[in-house]
């Protein structure tokens, strides 16, 4: 049996749920129109890869003004107006590949950088039971929208505790992450299941909402060393 690995597959599993739909930023597949309709109603989106990885090819894109828009790249920016946009999203690289455009979550920040939590679940061999066995937060680097290149990995407490958050009960946000995370590896369970352990990537808002940005197969365990040294 061929399955699809790739971001746009795993979204549409978590989106037929109904608890989880709740907890996904909308996500539709580029072209013009899905483009633009998606950043006049959000201001702000992420254009990635549905196969990329560890960031390659992910470039966010602010609406700033009534003609006047900022594409974000790794660390450069550059201001255009909608004609730029629209030469922007004609690249060839957009024909050639699929790619998906995503509602941008305002991710909370530690000293202005923005930050996301690493969830990793697992189940053992021959077992049909999940279990969250770690969290951690990333933050990214001076100048970069995106965590995969992270200047620090925190726990989870220490994170909160020098966020921008305030007022937020910790325990019950832990409680209802590991919810979220163990029903999410069931449904993907159900479609890759020869999968054992998953990596979802959570991003959080100043008030202390969450969302699943994405699922990783093959999320790396050597950032959780990086967290014990």
């Amino acid at each position: 049996m061929s399955y699809s690995y790739g971001k746009w597959t795993k979204y549409q599993i978590m989106k037929d749920n109904p608890i989880l739909v709740g907890y996904l930023p909308k996500t539709v597949i580029l072209s013009r129109g899905n483009f633009w309709e998606l950043i006049e109603e959000n201001e702000a989106v992420v254009i990635k890869p549905s196969g990329g990885s560890q960031g390659y090819g992910v470039v966010q894109i602010t609406k700033i003004g009534e003609d006047s828009y900022e594409i974000h790249s790794d660390r450069n920016k550059m201001i255009c107006g909608k004609n730029g946009i629209e030469e922007f999203l004609d690249k060839e690289k957009y024909g050639r590949k699929l790619y998906l455009v995503q509602q941008k979550i305002p991710l909370a920040t530690i000293e202005q950088c923005p930050f996301d939590i690493r969830v990793m679940v697992e189940k053992e061999v021959d077992s049909i039971e999940w279990k969250v066995t770690g969290k951690l937060a990333k933050v990214a680097k001076n100048g970069y929208f995106i965590t995969n290149i992270a200047k620090a990995i925190l726990t989870l407490e220490q994170a909160l505790e020098d966020s921008s958050i305030k007022d937020i009960d910790i325990q019950l946000l832990n409680t209802e992450i590991d919810n979220i995370a163990l029903l999410t590896a069931y449904e993907l369970g159900e479609y890759y299941q020869s999968s054992r352990i998953i990596g979802l990537d959570i991003g959080l808002t100043n008030n202390g909402d969450f969302y699943i940005i994405e699922a990783n197969l093959k999320p790396s365990r050597g950032m959780f060393k990086k967290l014990k040294q």
